[in-house]
């Protein structure tokens, strides 16, 4: 036990030593480690929007003027059962009346002389879906359908929304790699130079017969304190940005949208960071000791 807490104080004595390099690692870690903050937030989020936008995908379908209301709801009913259609709302040439009146403030009756409105229905489309909505098909499918004269919708801003949905969850997962990747590097490097500067000791150690262990363990325990260091800054940064900008949404716009952050994200950067520290600066250390 003795033995653990002097190659602990080791470590922390290590990092004191080379306080420029430290502050510099840690500046850079709590950079790369708040970026991957930023994208995990983004992406368990992107997908809370993406319902959100769903949710204002409006689908207008007309139907012929020689329906009937009974008619109307069998159609309805088969919308229903299209893969992707949450539900499908009946619009009789009544309620057709009623919604001009209360946009225009004035009876289309009362205008034309008779209702010109035809029988409607306002499809929502499925927003819990993890692939992107390919609404074509939907499309298609109630255009098959008997009676259908008409359908509005917004086409070119659902592919684009769907698309950059798309792109996210493809590209985070490669953009993420390289961020570790870099993080791997710093840490090596930043233990090759403490290495460097300790290498008369190292070489002495050796000489009176110090296991590789014993002398790596200093060097591994430094990069750890450098990530813990840095994993505390960017969870408080990353606390403080989402309460920011959940603000900002909630005061600033019309977005009924509210951001969440995991605190697993928390404990997983750490892990993450972590075995890192560990992996980078055993190779560094290996390489010397060869």
């Amino acid at each position: 036990m003795d033995k653990l807490f002097y190659l602990i104080i080791e470590g922390i004595k290590n990092t004191w030593r080379h306080k420029v390099t430290a502050f510099t690692a840690i500046f850079s870690l709590s950079i790369l480690l708040y970026i991957i903050g930023l994208i995990s937030i983004a992406e368990k989020n992107s997908f809370k929007v993406l319902q959100y936008l769903r949710s204002k995908y409006k689908i207008e379908v007309f139907f012929s003027e020689d329906l009937t209301n009974e008619e109307a709801i069998g159609v309805i009913h088969k919308i229903k059962k299209i893969n992707g259609v949450k539900n499908a709302t009946l619009i009789d040439k009544e309620d057709a009346t009623r919604i001009f009146k209360d946009q225009f403030g004035e009876s289309i009756i009362d205008l034309l002389g008779y209702n010109p409105l035809p029988t409607s229905s306002v499809v929502n489309v499925e927003r819990n879906i993890r692939q992107p909505l390919r609404i074509e098909p939907i499309i298609e499918e109630i255009k098959s359908l008997s009676y259908v004269e008409e359908i509005n919708y917004q086409g070119n801003l659902i592919k684009k929304i769907e698309g950059i949905y798309k792109k996210i969850v493809e590209y985070i997962p490669y953009f993420l790699g390289i961020v570790i990747f870099i993080i791997g590097l710093i840490i090596y490097n930043m233990i090759k130079v403490s290495i460097y500067s300790r290498s008369e000791t190292i070489q002495s150690l050796q000489l009176i017969g110090a296991t590789k262990l014993f002398i790596k363990l200093p060097f591994i325990f430094e990069s750890m304190l450098i990530s813990i260091i840095s994993v505390s800054l960017v969870s408080t940064a990353l606390i403080l940005t989402s309460v920011g900008a959940n603000y900002f949404i909630s005061n600033f716009t019309v977005y009924n949208i509210h951001l969440n952050v995991d605190l697993y994200l928390f404990f997983h950067l750490f892990i993450l960071v972590i075995f890192i520290s560990i992996l980078a600066s055993h190779r560094a250390v290996s390489i010397f000791l060869k």
